[in-house]
């Protein structure tokens, strides 16, 4: 009984050894994700939006500093002829204006990450219908998007071009 058994595990290993190659004959593909988002045109008009909400963060944050810079020179300029109390409260003033520019700049990075992260979601969305029927026209049975997933790779079987060329068309 055992032996018939192992006869059968045998031949279902044999079996599935003999169609493995019939798999390989599958064409697998590749699609770099970061090109699409920094050469579709959506990924341009969206770097445009970011730089834009970039420079408004950056001129509150200026204006702050610049805040914050006046208060020091107060407090350096006139710091000795200002009575104790004064002193300190300005002092406390300058901190607070500190923890506030600290607050707003971080405030900062993380709605231009936010925004970013929404948008690549957004054009990968969008190019994921693009990049499947791309890749049953080239008759691809798989597509990697994981860079680090590959250890070669044929540039024959890269079809970012194809997928940025019908996303750029599609409205």
């Amino acid at each position: 009984m055992i032996e018939k058994r192992l006869l059968v595990m045998v031949c279902i290993l044999m079996g599935l050894v003999w169609c493995t190659p019939s798999y390989a004959a599958d064409k697998v593909g590749y699609v770099n994700l970061q090109r699409l988002i920094n050469e579709s045109k959506m990924g341009k008009v969206a770097r445009e939006e970011i730089q834009k909400l970039r420079k408004e963060k950056e001129a509150v944050l200026a204006l702050k500093l610049k805040e914050i810079n006046m208060l020091k020179d107060i407090i350096n300029k006139k710091g000795d002829q200002m009575d104790p109390r004064e002193k300190r409260d300005k002092r406390a003033v300058l901190k607070r204006a500190y923890e506030d520019y600290q607050r707003l700049v971080n405030d900062a990075k993380e709605d231009i990450l936010k925004e970013d992260r929404e948008i690549v979601s957004i054009i990968l969305k969008k190019a994921d219908g693009v990049l499947k029927k791309v890749a049953k026209k080239k008759n691809f049975a798989i597509i990697l998007k994981d860079p680090n997933a590959i250890g070669y790779l044929d540039p024959s079987v890269d079809i970012t071009d194809d997928v940025l060329k019908a996303l750029n068309q599609k409205k």
